[in-house]
């Protein structure tokens, strides 16, 4: 359980990260009903996930604020909590606390539904958990660090500005990964990500992290598979002044923080503290989460001071790879013999079509411009998909689908009603 796990980073206090769900229907993946709450502790928590699509949603993420199941169970229940199917099957599971001040701020897990179909899993405590009731780590994250010449895993990295320029990072920043895609923030001016492609399946950045090994090596199991020069790779971000990207060139203090690693969602946080963006500085938050068996990446960015403003984004430009934009889903995508191993590379950024500004181009990127403001935070999702990952097929109806799945993720949420019951005496 993430928010009791001894590897979860721990920070100071922020702005608070418990938003109610159902103000929009795009603040969580999933839209939520609350039909029995007031004044109730419970033994066991019902919570019946609806699929509003045409289609299966495979594997697909459930998130549900905590805030709605505090009044259900006391932190002493934490260490016997147990999520089960209808069938009594336990189901891993994780409750994360997002912003480091110790209590819970999230529950997380996934489920396979298909078109308009309704599960109901419940979250009891009546009973003892399993050995292992969250399973092993599917997803995992890692920041390493040259401390004293060693490399060295640090979760909570607090530091002035951008950090990278002092050769202490092995593979230049923070990296997060499921068994099927690996992804990597730059921790320095571009603010630029990156792709670890995987021909095998499996967990590798705190093998690179501690090993020593050249993450930008070919390797067995797959390689660094994007080049991104001076571009925000696919899915990094800046501010849009004056007609281009404010990169973090100027920023007072940056502090990039492993949240949880797994079982079913890894998540790592990114605070920039005084960005200069000319007239003047704000404060941003990334929270990057990437759930197991996935390679959808969401990048939820918190405004925390300042007026609203233009967040730009967007995918690298290769010579040798088409650019598309989708308005009628709002995707990006770019497609073609744009891999370091010279074979096909698509890379897509998913939006709702309400926090659009405008599509634009610069000399590195193909871009799109966001509104952010403090009132609720901006989401897109970061996906790619490499020809090398060895599928049995890569045709447009496969990659097609996983615009199909971005989509609906962002703008066809799963509707989840909760069901408290069974007052518990304490």
């Amino acid at each position: 359980m993430a928010v009791s796990d001894k590897r979860t980073a721990r920070a100071g206090k922020g702005a608070t990260l418990k938003s109610s769900p159902c103000q929009t229907r795009t603040s969580y993946w999933a839209c939520l009903v609350i039909l029995l709450t007031a004044g109730t502790n419970a033994q066991s928590v019902s919570i019946s996930v609806f699929n509003p699509s045409p289609a299966e949603r495979s594997n697909e993420p459930v998130i549900v604020p905590w805030s709605e199941l505090r009044n259900a169970f006391s932190s002493k229940d934490f260490g016997r909590l147990r999520l089960v199917d209808g069938s009594n099957r336990s189901l891993p599971f994780q409750i994360d606390d997002l912003d480091g001040d110790r209590t819970p701020d999230e529950l997380a897990f996934q489920l396979t539904l298909d078109a308009k179909e309704t599960r109901e899993v419940i979250l009891t405590a009546e009973r003892d958990s399993l050995a292992s009731p969250h399973g092993p780590l599917r997803t995992d994250a890692a920041n390493y660090k040259r401390i004293s010449g060693r490399s060295q895993p640090i979760d909570d990295d607090d530091g002035p500005g951008t950090l990278r320029r002092d050769g202490h990072y092995p593979f230049d920043g923070v990296g997060w990964e499921s068994e099927v895609i690996a992804y990597r923030l730059y921790l320095d001016e571009r603010n630029a990500i990156d792709i670890q492609g995987k021909r095998l399946p499996g967990l590798h950045w705190n093998f690179i992290g501690s090993s020593g090994v050249d993450y930008q090596k070919d390797a067995y199991w797959g390689m660094d598979v994007l080049h991104v020069g001076p571009a925000l790779g696919i899915g990094g971000f800046g501010f849009w002044v004056n007609d281009s990207v404010a990169h973090p060139y100027m920023l007072d203090r940056r502090r990039t923080r492993i949240v949880a690693r797994g079982p079913v969602r890894c998540i790592v946080s990114v605070e920039y503290k005084g960005w200069d963006i000319g007239k003047e500085k704000v404060d941003v938050t990334s929270i990057l989460s990437l759930f197991s068996a996935d390679r959808f990446t969401e990048n939820r960015l918190y405004l925390r001071s300042g007026a609203p403003q233009t967040v730009a984004t967007g995918i690298v430009k290769h010579a040798t790879a088409k650019g598309s934009w989708d308005g009628a889903t709002s995707t990006l995508m770019t497609i073609g013999a744009q891999s370091r191993s010279g074979d096909s590379l698509l890379m897509a950024l998913a939006f709702t079509p309400v926090s659009v500004v405008q599509k634009r181009e610069d000399a590195p990127n193909h871009l799109v411009l966001l509104r952010i403001t403090k009132d609720e935070p901006l989401r897109y999702l970061i996906f790619s998909r490499w020809q090398g990952e060895g599928a049995a097929r890569w045709d447009q109806e496969l990659l097609s689908s996983d615009v199909v799945s971005a989509h609906q993720r962002l703008n066809e949420p799963l509707r989840v009603r909760i069901s408290i019951s069974g007052n518990k005496k304490h």
